[in-house]
């Protein structure tokens, strides 16, 4: 007997309508437990109604007047130079904004190297005279979710700063920023965000209070969740506060009475620094408004709760959808109960809506699933042979329709809606040693004419080893493998591109040389992880498609990180392991980048004409065991050796400067080689 045929017998056996009222309820608590527990792939669902309910139903709302944004953005890059910058431009800085008389300097930044004497004196004591300004801070988290440790200024610089705020980010799975933690738990001490100190500033309070799901600052009573991260109230898309250009800023251009009293933020917008962060506004969100975002939520005292009060309402709503969804089945024809339930919906998604426009969170996909389920136990019983036309109707169709085509549009009607997505990617970012100091020594027709040389040739080696170009930020250019097409050996490839990239830069600098002009060199970083890809920018307007994500963030980072060890080309130890046929590979160093929690193995790829041979390789890597086996004289012995048959080798000059200062000041017992790279 087929389970129709069951279900018929059942229902006249019992009490048709009490059999399925029972059904109905039985599903009301199935959707009850779901939500008790959380489920993950609704919950996932749920968090994007919270975007919605931003984006696409709210909107903007007005800001908190007394916040700005100091902008590290693109006319402050071209006017003074590749980021980062000299610390005597920040110490300008200062002085304007104390001059202006601003309430307070919100660094979204941090200074844990050391420049020179003379910029870092001048730093501090420009940070001493203003007396209101606030560094940042990065906690960094080990694979069991505990803080490990902290990237952080110099002790020099945050004795010299008012306080100091945490601007670590917690996205959630999808990559969308919806919290913000605003205290951290960390060597027995819970330390303030950035945004949650600014607030505390611009109040004028002086200390704060940390209870279960709430953070008392002042008046402001703050809801949380039971790690004390706060739902973001966003306010609108990207560059809703004031931006000041910081080279505006700098060089007097923005009048003082224009900025006195406020709060301004300073950290980067331009998309070439990479602290770009996806919102649920906005896929290409520069940090600093999320920071800024938190101090006006708590300045305004305008928050997102989803604590006692939202748990119970949104229990209530399951069971009342869900049992007045099973009423209107047994009133109402299946064609009068479905639009009914619909209209049902609606109401409840409109009071879920104005309920969130007065800062309280009540879930929607639960009490929705809930009248679903509820509506389809209850139409089951009564449309049972309806039911099975429908099945009959489906199997003629499918006799002259693709099986595929059916089962297809039935189980992924959005097949086609274009939209983002995971990809499996590898990133290359390259860039022109020097060219900023080419360009100012030489004129501009020269200028253009050599860059649009040497970017047709690394387009066409790019295009010939299918990478898609991104984009070109001055003589810099973004290239990835792996999208829009999936590439299974999209490391490879890039790798491939770039031993490539090396050789003809090898011909070029030769041919630039006989033609009697001054070559020029470059380097580049590559790594391999998910991105999400898909269009970006403004519907109607600019559109593009692009990747985002940490691998985005951590490529542009080893092309930066290339310049400390003097070489070419860096690529991640992922990159490596996918790519290892390619080309032999020098081990350099283990670093820790700013925003990842573990280490990073990085490598350097023996391409072009400067690789060097197998012995050379082995006595590098020789050395560097000695040096993590703390054998400081064993490796500085290994690293002189090569440097007598490299004399320009800079990862070797580096390793005897380490050898030669860890001999004389051994590292802690702790110690586990890794060089932490802080530049952002």
């Amino acid at each position: 007997m087929d389970a129709p045929k069951m279900m018929q017998v059942l229902a006249k056996r019992l009490n048709s309508r009490g059999f399925s009222a029972l059904l109905a309820s039985l599903t009301v608590l199935f959707v009850l437990a779901l939500y008790y527990t959380q489920n993950p792939f609704l919950e996932a669902f749920e968090a994007r109604t919270y975007d919605l309910r931003f984006r696409e139903m709210r909107g903007a709302i007005p800001l908190e007047p007394s916040i700005g944004i100091i902008a590290i953005d693109d006319k402050s890059i071209a006017e003074l130079g590749r980021y980062p910058w000299t610390r005597s431009q920040y110490a300008h800085l200062l002085e304007r904004l104390k001059a202006a008389q601003v309430k307070a300097v919100m660094f979204d930044a941090f200074f844990p190297e050391r420049e020179d004497m003379v910029n870092d004196q001048a730093f501090s004591a420009a940070m001493q005279k203003a007396g209101n300004v606030t560094l940042a801070q990065l906690f960094e988290y080990g694979p069991d979710g505990q803080v490990k440790g902290v990237t952080r200024s110099l002790p020099e610089f945050e004795r010299a700063a008012a306080s100091v705020g945490q601007i670590n980010l917690f996205p959630d799975e999808d990559g969308v920023n919806r919290r913000v933690p605003l205290l951290i738990e960390a060597d027995g001490n819970l330390h303030p965000s950035l945004g949650m100190t600014a607030a505390m500033i611009a109040l004028g309070v002086k200390d704060y209070s940390a209870e279960t799901f709430d953070v008392v600052v002042g008046e402001r009573h703050v809801p949380v969740d039971g790690q004390y991260a706060m739902w973001i109230n966003y306010t609108g898309p990207p560059a809703g506060y004031p931006r000041y250009s910081f080279t505006d800023v700098v060089h007097g251009r923005v009048p003082a009475e224009e900025l006195k009293g406020k709060v301004l933020f300073i950290g980067a917008t331009a998309l070439g620094v990479y602290d770009m962060r996806v919102t649920p506004f906005h896929g290409n969100t520069p940090g600093v408004e999320i920071h800024a975002t938190v101090a006006d939520n708590i300045i305004s005292d305008r928050f997102i709760r989803q604590g006692g009060l939202e748990a119970l309402m949104d229990m209530f709503f399951i069971v009342a959808l869900g049992l007045l969804a099973y009423f209107l089945t047994t009133r109402l024809r299946l064609y009068g109960a479905i639009p009914a339930t619909v209209l049902l919906l609606a109401g409840y998604i409109w009071f879920a809506y104005d309920m969130f426009v007065t800062g309280h969170w009540i879930n929607i996909i639960y009490p929705t699933l809930s009248a679903v389920l509820a509506l389809l136990v209850g139409g089951s019983f009564r449309y049972l042979v309806l039911e099975r036309s429908a099945r009959e109707m489906r199997s003629m169709f499918s006799s002259y329709l693709s099986p595929k085509l059916v089962a297809r549009l039935e189980k992924d009607p959005d097949a086609a809606k274009i939209g983002g997505d995971t990809k499996d990617v590898t990133v290359l970012f390259t860039d022109i040693k020097g060219f900023t100091t080419f360009s100012e020594s030489h004129p501009p027709q020269v200028v253009v004419s050599r860059l649009n040389e040497y970017l047709g040739e690394m387009v066409k080696i790019i295009e010939q080893h299918d990478g898609t170009i991104d984009k070109f930020i001055g003589d810099a250019v973004m290239a990835y493998w792996g999208a829009p097409l999936t590439q299974p050996d999209h490391a490879r490839l890039a790798m491939s591109c770039m031993a490539a990239m090396a050789e003809r830069m090898g011909q070029l600098r030769s041919k630039w040389e006989a033609e009697g002009v001054e070559p020029f060199a470059i380097r580049g970083g590559l790594h391999s992880g998910e991105v999400v890809a898909g269009n970006v920018g403004f519907a109607g307007k600019k559109m593009e498609y692009t990747v985002i994500g940490d691998t985005v963030n951590l490529a542009s980072r080893l092309e930066g990180t290339a310049k400390y060890y003097g070489i070419t080309y860096l690529v991640s130890e992922h990159t490596r392991d996918l790519s290892v046929d390619v080309c032999p590979f020098r081990e350099l160093d283990k670093i820790r980048v700013v925003g990842k929690r573990l280490p990073v193995t990085i490598y350097e790829p023996q391409v072009g004409p400067d690789a060097l041979n197998s012995a050379q390789l082995a006595r590098f890597h020789a050395g560097l065991e000695r040096y993590r086996q703390r054998d400081w004289a064993g490796a500085k012995a290994e690293f002189v050796a090569l440097l007598a048959e490299r004399p320009s080798d800079r990862p070797s000059q580096l390793y005897v400067e380490r050898c030669e200062y860890f001999a004389t000041t051994p590292p802690a017992a702790d110690w586990d080689g890794v060089f932490n790279r802080a530049e952002k």
